[in-house]
């Protein structure tokens, strides 16, 4: 059933056993799994079926720190969520993103990679992807791995047919939250923005907030504000330990042709990264490497090559007068290391609806470039050991030079600042998703990810909120 009004959906008559804010990846997914469990649940979205201008601007807001891109440009609001612009990588955690590493601050989750396998299978259906291949391990340190591309799935076009088939799942568009409203260690209602006045609340025995990696700290924020604490009593580390992936051309490589490496690919891609024995032993960030082949300089690589390794080169410049190599670019894309300063807060602005727009405090730390400095080393270290070629670190890196404007610098994945965590002290909520102190709360996306790993989040994104069906399924079950 879907709704384009609040009068409308009253009207109905439906009672929702679950309230869902926001519409995207988790919001969804949440939701296909709450009606394969015969539970009732209302999805509140602040848009519409298309993406506006009045929408968007509610997103503006401040970066203060690295560049970043304009924050209503770097995420969606209408049905379907931030689907709407994902480019459909798929790759799940790696089972070391969840353990605590020596030298990683703040790394280590409540679960393990194991509790978020059972859903393996149905995300894989969501997002329509084919099973991934298990790693090849290349040495100990290094192994090559594997992406999935979705379509990309629209989270909002594939399945709104469905949810307005559906007499379990209901839709409301058009209604921007204002508020979270608490009392007694529960959520009582939400509070929907209305022109009039008008109070227009929606009730529920359970809320779950699956509005963004941005959205969800703010909406918590304001009406913890509003609320004296009571939406989220722990809150000290509210909006804090937020994360993007880092996205980077890291050098060049010059291969031979005849190599392992140089194997056709559908997309012309080859994928590594580091072992869980590597990242364990240096005390760094998850990362991924992206090797392109492409019409790469392989004349300008071996020009300036012949002053490093002239032997090498030397061989090389006569296998290239024969056609006997390549050259590939080398991109990588890596784990940003939590810290609270990286972090959300309110700004004294406020957006057209009356909410305290969003000041995002970000910054690349120096940990987060020697994660890039030993991805470097550990590839071309490697292809030195096997003679497979030899890669040139581009000068930005090699020369502890500023991060370049001219690239893809950001991942548009926004992690953290509603931390899962084993306590309050530590985080907002806890291995089931619930926020610490409150009964009938959970938070559903990336914002509770402790750490990123180097993988696209979107995967993670849809097993956690499968998941979390299946806990509050099982919740409900017990007090029935």
């Amino acid at each position: 059933m879907i709704f384009t009004d609040f009068n409308s959906y009253k009207a109905s008559g439906f009672s929702p056993t679950v309230c869902i804010i926001g519409s995207g990846p988790a919001g969804i997914s949440l939701a296909l799994q709450l009606e394969k469990q015969k539970i009732p649940c209302l999805i509140v979205e602040a848009g519409g079926f298309e993406r506006s201008e009045e929408g968007q601007s509610n997103f503006k807001g401040k970066v203060i720190g690295d560049h970043y891109i304009d924050l209503e440009i770097a995420r969606l609001r209408y049905f379907g969520g931030s689907s709407g612009h994902w480019s459909g990588w798929c790759r799940p955690l790696d089972e070391v993103d969840f353990e605590a590493r020596n030298g990683v601050k703040n790394s280590g989750w409540p679960i393990r990679k194991k509790d978020l396998d059972p859903y393996t299978i149905k995300t894989n259906s969501i997002l329509e992807i084919n099973a991934f291949p298990p790693n090849k391990p290349l040495n100990d340190n290094l192994e090559e791995i594997y992406f999935r591309f979705s379509a990309p799935v629209r989270f909002g076009n594939k399945y709104r047919e469905d949810i307005e088939k559906s007499p379990l799942i209901s839709l409301l568009i058009n209604s921007p939250i204002m508020d979270i409203v608490p009392t007694a260690k529960k959520i009582s209602h939400i509070n929907l923005y209305s022109k009039n006045g008008i109070a227009q609340q929606i009730s529920a025995k359970y809320f779950a907030l699956c509005a963004g990696g941005i959205e969800n700290s703010r909406l918590l924020l304001w009406s913890n504000q509003l609320h004296r604490s009571g939406v989220v009593p722990n809150s000290q580390t509210l909006g804090k330990y937020w994360m993007e992936h880092p996205v980077y051309k890291a050098g060049d490589t010059a291969l031979y042709t005849f190599t392992k490496l140089h194997v056709k690919h559908s997309l012309g891609l080859r994928f590594y990264a580091p072992t869980s024995k590597f990242l364990h032993a240096h005390g760094i960030g998850n990362f991924g490497m992206r090797l392109t082949t492409g019409e790469n300089p392989i004349k300008a690589l071996i020009k300036d090559g012949l002053c490093i390794a002239p032997n090498f080169f030397t061989t090389l410049a006569q296998k290239a007068n024969e056609g006997l190599v390549c050259s590939a670019e080398l991109r990588l894309a890596w784990e940003q290391i939590p810290v609270s300063e990286n972090r959300i807060e309110l700004s004294n602005e406020k957006d057209a609806l009356g909410m305290p727009r969003t000041n995002l405090y970000w910054k690349k730390q120096p940990q987060d470039r020697t994660s890039a400095e030993a991805a470097m080393k550990l590839f071309g270290s490697y292809l030195i050991k096997e003679n497979l070629g030899r890669a040139k670190v581009v000068s930005w890196l090699a020369n502890g030079k500023d991060y370049p404007e001219d690239d893809e610098r950001i991942s548009f994945h926004h992690m953290g600042g509603t931390r899962m965590a084993s306590t309050s002290a530590e985080g907002i909520v806890d291995a089931n998703c619930k926020v610490f102190g409150v009964d009938n709360l959970y938070i559903g996306g990336s914002s509770v990810f402790p750490t990123g790993g180097h993988a696209n989040p979107t995967y993670t994104i849809v097993q956690l909120a499968l998941r979390l069906g299946d806990h509050i399924a099982q919740k409900e079950a017990k007090s029935v």
